[in-house]
Order: structure tokens, then sequence, then C-alpha cells
């Protein structure tokens, strides 16, 4: 007979089980925001790899053409800027499926098989602007990856799963709008934004990447390269931001997917195309631009109607913004990526978004 002080305990009490779970859930309650900073900390990482690598594809596009920085879009046909760095970034299958010029770049229903090795070139741009990048996709984003989108136009024109884009070009750093100036046809036009400043085309403001004048605007009239080149950066490449990062809005697949009027300030980014672009001469460039005049991460209006006569959903639309905490990231005219908060300097930031203002611009 075995005496009881030998005798081994099998399991645990169930007050042990209890202390034991209980230890495990305040340890997970401190270790679950340390991994979530270092999941972040990563994406932040990706995600500023791939500013690095969009920046690179911009210089050696300009190297290759001229000294030209890309144009930011084919202005009254549809391309983005971002379609002609494709080659430079690892995409030449894409690119060579392009068809630059009248060729549309949206269908007048959704197609549910648009392929980039059909024989109709709409057909091919349709599948391009489907075509989920990683390279235009921050990690940290959680906008959808494809978006039942329609166009301006009345009757819209759709693509039935557009990919969002999270990296824009760097248009102004002094408009806080992408409404229609005065030269621009259509609808009637928003000529002024604040103070009695008149809206300019985007072939006339201040950034690193623009489209050219309304005569040389499109691919048959100069090819891809924009109206900006490298040396025209006279506040310095390393004084200037050429690309940054912008978050769509977050309700992207609702808004989307219905017509958008002229002015009325959708925060929708894509890249490749679209047909936006080529419908209003002179706007809805947030597309795939973006304004260093708007505060980063400049909130979504509330209780404010999208109406044209709206400066507070235009400043939304062409705002720079992120997922990550507290700021965006920045790819400067030298290819330099850095981090830059919410709270910088109002007049710095919008200095830093214009090429040749000749302000004094100290490291943020």
């Amino acid at each position: 007979m075995k005496h009881p002080l030998t005798e081994r305990r099998q399991g645990f009490t169930l007050v042990e089980l209890l202390v034991v779970i209980a230890i495990i859930g305040v340890l997970v309650g401190l270790l679950l925001p340390a991994v979530q900073a270092a999941r972040e900390a990563a994406r932040r990482m990706q995600c500023s790899n791939k500013l690095k690598q969009l920046g690179l594809a911009t210089h050696n596009f300009a190297s290759t053409y001229q000294d030209q920085l890309p144009m930011l879009g084919e202005a009254q046909e549809g391309g983005h800027w971002s379609a002609f760095v494709m080659p430079f970034c690892e995409q030449n299958n894409l690119y060579e499926a392009l068809t630059f010029g009248s060729t549309n770049w949206a269908a007048g229903a959704a197609l549910e098989d648009a392929s980039l090795d059909s024989s109709n070139p709409r057909d091919r741009q349709v599948a391009a602007c489907e075509t989920s990048i990683s390279v235009m996709r921050c990690p940290s984003s959680i906008a959808p990856e494809g978006v039942f989108d329609a166009s301006v136009y009345s009757p819209p024109w759709f693509v039935a799963a557009r990919a969002p884009a999270n990296y824009l070009a760097v248009v102004t750093g002094i408009q806080p709008n992408d409404w229609k100036p005065a030269l621009g046809w259509g609808r009637d036009n928003l000529p002024t934004w604040g103070d009695g400043q008149t809206t300019k085309h985007h072939s006339e403001l201040d950034g690193m990447i623009q489209t050219r004048p309304l005569d040389k605007s499109r691919i048959a009239q100069g090819g891809p390269g924009g109206g900006t080149k490298l040396r025209d950066v006279i506040d310095g490449l390393s004084n200037t931001l050429m690309l940054g990062e912008a978050e769509p809005d977050p309700e992207l697949a609702s808004i989307a997917s219905t017509a958008e009027n002229a002015n009325s300030g959708r925060k929708d980014h894509w890249a490749i195309g679209g047909d936006d672009f080529d419908n209003w001469e002179g706007t809805d460039w947030s597309e795939m631009g973006g304004s260093t005049a708007v505060q980063i991460n400049y909130p979504k209006p509330i209780d404010i109607p999208t109406a044209d006569d709206s400066p507070e959903w235009g400043a939304y639309e062409v705002s720079f913004s992120s997922q990550h905490p507290g700021g965006a990231q920045f790819c400067y005219g030298d290819g330099s990526v850095r981090f830059l908060t919410e709270s910088i300097d109002q007049i710095l930031f919008s200095a830093l978004g214009t090429r040749d203002g000749g302000e004094v611009v100290s490291e943020p």
C-alpha cells in the first residue's frame, strides 16, 4: 500500500487553471500592442520601399525621356503617370498591353471578362485598371482590392473591379482642390478657390508632376513626358516632394459606384488610367495627384453637402493621408523617402510641394 504522502497529484485544480488563464490573458494584453506595433513598423517599411521604387522609376523615366518627368495624366485621353513608369517597375507586360491615345479606359457596361490578352484595346485598358499592382498599394491600406467604379460622365462609363491606388503625384503646394479652371469646358466652372485666387489648370500648377498645355496635352502631341523637367525644380530636389501617400475614402466601395458630379469631392485614387481625366479638362486630377496645400490626414467632412461649392470636400479630395498612425510617407525629388507627421507646419508642408517657389525650407 502506497503512503498517502508519496502519491503524485493528478492534473490541476480549477483555481490553478483559472490563475494560469488569467496570467496568460494579462501577458497577451501586454504583448498584443507590441506585436501590432511591430507589424505596423514592418508595413511602414514596405510602404517606404514601394515609394522608393516609384521614385527610382520616375528618375529612370526622366533619364529615358531627356530629363522630362512623366506627365501627370494623358489629358483629353485618360492615362495616368503611373502607367508611364510601369516599364521601370518591372511591369512591362502590363504596359505593353496599353494603347495610349483615343482608346477608352472604361466601358458603357461593366465587363466581366476583361483581359490583358484581349484583341480589343478597350478591354485591355479596363483589365489594366482592374489589375492589382503591388507597388501602387500600401500594405496598411484598408481599401478594397477591387471596386465597381462609375465615371463622371452622364451616362457614366464603368470598370467592374477597379483597383484602388495609394500613391499620388504631388501636383501643387498652393491649390487646395482640383476644381475646373476658367479655361475648362463642359459644365459651369468654379474659377476661384478663396481670396479671389484663380483656379489653375493642371499644366499651370507648381508641383513636380504636371501635364502639358492644352494644345500639347495628348500623347500624340509629345509622348508621355510632362511639362516639367528635373532641372525645373529650382527649389532643389531634396527640398521638393514628388510623390506621396493617400488613402481613398473609407466608403469608396459605395461612393465609386455612383456617377460623380464635377467638382463634388469624391476621394478616389487609381493607378494606370481612367475615364474621368479625359472628360473634364483641367479637373479631377485627384485621381492620380494630391496637394500639399491641405494638411495631412485632412478629416472627411461631416454634415457638409458634397456640392460644387464645398471647399471642405474639395480639400478632402486632394489631401494626402494614410493608415499609418500620425502621418504619411513621401518621396522627395531626390528619391529619398521620409515620414511626415500630420502636425507638420502647414506653411512648410505647402513649400515642400512647390518646385520653384523660392521658399526657405528647413528640415521637417
